[in-house]
């Protein structure tokens, strides 16, 4: 894509979405936790071992020793050896462990889900981020036109005073205070311009892209009065759809599961194993064995814990305070995020009635401009009068973008909050 032209806000999301690293790393941890949740079924089915060995035991061996009393020569000890050569097949399964096994798979899962959810998080906040920074952006644009609209307006105007004091209509302090009005103007412009360029750049960095320069324009849209949900809807979906609540949740149950898991240390284990093996002194010997003098073993095993030195009991107790402790964060998230989504929605309703009026203003503010230009050109006005009028737009101006760019952050923000906002940018899938 070429950023000379117009970009929506969905173009931004998308490419945010495509290539935004903490997306990526996200990912990275789904994937762990479901190695980790395959994993975990180790520990109910059945393992199975093949083991094979060679060996030569060295050992003396006494010989009955003979004396020559001719020569005074006898026999001494000599040295011998034995080869061994075995092979075998080892199958183990446990048959009981107070649930344990079960237990570690459910919590496998949990961790899955909090991975998933972890990651629905980040999207969230990455498309939030895009939708302050490119609303950032479009409110730096706009205030920076209307920032060059006064300029021009003050050139014009310094033009127009400029013409009646050569012609003695007017004094020369309205002169100069058409100068000064000029100076603040083009001051303004310069700043704007800056705060242009410093959006610009927080836009590229939320989208995953480096700055190289680029030029990137956003598309205005017509503000729309955003539909507020009711205090029934907004704790319906604190609960049901917001990703940290149910990260929330999730660690319950986590916490629930880590309980059992120590309580299940006290319980005896009963496993089971089963064995084949042959043993030969070479390897002709050793399939001779296999086929006709091999061995089999069953054994069956029972372990009870009776004393550890506390460390069941404390991991037993420590497991129950942490999943107190985990409904206690629940509670007291759901009660801030609720909090927090309460005083996003009066500010909508507030910007509802706001903007409607501040876009009045304005069309007041031009319409008395234009009055008073007219007046003070028919000499019926002085130039504080025309300078007020001037400034009056540019401030009801400033004031009603500032207010449409906040209330379209803070809407993004309580959708975020509730958990709806990445259903409305489904691009990447």
């Amino acid at each position: 894509m070429s950023f000379g032209q117009g970009y929506n806000l969905d173009d931004c999301i998308d490419i945010a979405l495509g290539g935004k690293k903490t997306l990526l790393s996200a990912e990275i941890n789904v994937a762990s936790a479901e190695k980790g949740l395959k994993g975990s079924y180790s520990g109910l089915l059945p393992s199975l071992n093949a083991s094979t060995s060679s060996g030569r035991s060295h050992f003396p061996e006494k010989e009955a020793i003979v004396y020559n009393y001719q020569d005074l020569t006898a026999d001494t000890t000599v040295s011998s050896y034995y080869d061994n050569m075995s092979a075998g097949l080892s199958l183990s399964q446990k048959i009981f462990d107070g649930g344990r096994s079960w237990n570690q798979v459910k919590q496998a899962k949990s961790n899955l889900d909090i991975a998933m959810l972890n990651q629905r998080s980040t999207k969230i906040q990455v498309i939030q981020n895009v939708i302050k920074s490119y609303y950032g952006l479009l409110q730096a644009q706009q205030l920076f036109d209307v920032a060059e609209q006064n300029l021009t307006m003050s050139e014009q105007q310094v033009v127009l005073v400029q013409k009646q004091y050569d012609l003695g209509v007017v004094k020369k302090t309205d002169l100069l205070k058409a100068h000064v009005s000029q100076g603040k103007a083009r001051v303004d412009v310069l700043t704007r311009k800056t705060n242009r360029q410093n959006a610009r750049r927080v836009l590229f960095n939320d989208m995953g892209l480096q700055d190289f320069g680029q030029t990137i324009q956003p598309v205005e849209l017509k503000w729309t009065q955003p539909v507020v949900p009711s205090s029934a809807d907004v704790l319906n979906l604190l609960k049901t759809q917001n990703p940290n609540i149910s990260i929330s949740q999730a660690r319950i149950n986590l916490s629930d599961i880590s309980y059992k898991i120590a309580k299940s240390l006290r319980m005896p284990s009963v496993n089971s194993s089963m064995s084949y093996s042959a043993n030969g002194k070479d390897m002709d010997a050793l399939l001779e064995s296999v086929k006709d003098q091999w061995s089999l073993g069953i054994n069956f095993s029972l372990s009870i814990p009776i004393y550890s030195g506390n460390s069941l009991s404390t991991q037993q107790h420590q497991a129950k305070l942490s999943k107190k402790q985990s409904e206690y964060n629940y509670i007291t998230l759901l009660n801030d995020l609720r909090v927090q989504a309460e005083l996003l929605r009066e500010s909508l309703k507030n910007y509802s009635e706001i903007i409607p009026l501040n876009q009045a203003i304005v069309a007041s503010a031009e319409e008395d401009l234009k009055l008073a230009r007219e007046r003070y050109s028919l000499g019926s006005a002085n130039i504080l009068e025309v300078l007020d009028a001037q400034v009056s737009l540019t401030r009801s101006n400033s004031t009603l973008i500032n207010t449409i760019h906040e209330a379209r952050m803070q809407e993004a923000g309580l959708k975020a909050l509730l958990g709806t906002l990445d259903f409305e940018y489904q691009l990447s899938e």
